[in-house]
């Protein structure tokens, strides 16, 4: 029985999975086959994989992840493991992939844990472009797509691009793309592509993101989203220091534990004296006006960063709790867009 692409994908993934978790001194064929009399992909409960097809998987998954998975003789025996310079552990997408297996491995061991695994819906991933996109990806193909923007009257717009990388963000996919035809690098949402394919034609892959990160710090297509919240460029926002202030520990743990952007550092806490406190009721007073009471302990956050409207909203999603403190101009823009939202209930 002929197996479908995405349970080939699957085992890629599953193989790769188990010879990570061997670490350095690798896994042989012996434990390996083992380990597949159990898998859930073992369909048709395989005592072993066969010699050819562990060659077939181990050619997949060096050009799908692009890693070598070399052969070593170690107490006698051959042992597979991952090279040293492709480590899993510095690469998030190979991680992502990693935790979906285990998680889709958990799902699918018993209808008992599937109702205990909630998982958020990301709808661009259901859709024609993220399988076309791969394919194009892994084989420096141009990509045909009909895009159509969310602005008003937007309409559907054909283009032909050269992909760069795919960034999944806040339940979305999107496409980091160059466009020849007008030279530029643009972020598309991959729920607002209607229609792609794949190309004839070829593009050079190294060139491309050498030209999409041109002026930009870095030389791999994360770099391009380096110095921004998410996927919302825009370099009319100049990159600034941005502070910061959180209050109470609850929300303060939740910046330690989950940081808003790789620049994020602590710079500093402070719980005001009991000798410069107000009267009970004062702080009261402050607190039914102004929300949290002043005796609240604080911390600061420095972010080096172009703040464009995606981190803004970030920052106002937890209302009283977080204050802009600088630069200047930019917390005097936050506070007029706090002030608008709070006039819409009056």
């Amino acid at each position: 029985m002929k197996t479908s692409t995405s349970s080939l994908v699957a085992r890629y993934i599953w193989l790769l999975n188990i010879i990570y978790e061997a670490g350095p001194q690798g896994i042989s064929r012996a434990d390996i086959n083992r380990l597949w009399r159990g898998c859930i992909y073992n369909e048709n409960h395989e005592r072993e994989i066969a010699r050819k097809t562990f060659y077939n998987y181990k050619c997949e998954i060096e050009s799908l992840f692009e890693i070598t998975l070399e052969a070593v003789r170690l107490d006698g025996h051959f042992r597979y493991r991952i090279a040293e310079e492709d480590s899993l552990q510095v690469n998030q997408v190979k991680r992502m992939l990693l935790n979906s297996l285990s998680i889709n491995e958990a799902v699918s061991a018993g209808s008992e844990m599937s109702d205990r695994i909630l998982l958020e819906d990301i709808p661009s991933a259901g859709g024609v472009a993220l399988p076309a996109i791969m394919q194009a990806l892994r084989t420096s193909r141009a990509l045909n797509i009909v895009h159509k923007s969310f602005k008003p009257d937007a309409l559907p717009v054909a283009s032909t691009v050269y992909p760069v990388c795919l960034k999944l963000r806040e339940q979305r996919w999107y496409m980091l793309a160059y466009k020849p035809a007008d030279g530029q690098a643009r972020v598309y949402g991959l729920d607002r592509i209607g229609e792609c394919s794949v190309s004839s034609e070829k593009f050079d892959a190294r060139k491309v993101v050498r030209t999409v990160l041109k002026g930009a710090r870095g030389a791999v297509p994360e770099d391009y989203f380096r110095d921004y919240y998410g996927v919302v460029i825009d370099d009319t926002v100049p990159l600034m220091d941005v502070r910061v202030r959180v209050f109470t520990e609850q929300y303060v743990n939740y910046f330690r534990s989950l940081p808003l952007h790789a620049s994020q550092v602590e710079v500093g806490a402070a719980l005001p004296d009991a000798a410069s406190q107000p009267s009970a009721s004062r702080r009261r007073k402050a607190a039914t006006k102004k929300g949290p009471e002043i005796s609240e302990p604080f911390s600061d956050f420095m972010y080096h960063i172009h703040p464009t409207i995606d981190f803004t909203r970030k920052l106002l999603s937890y209302g009283q709790f977080v204050q802009v403190i600088s630069p200047a101009d930019y917390a005097g823009q936050v506070a007029d867009m706090v002030r608008r939202a709070a006039g819409r209930y009056r």
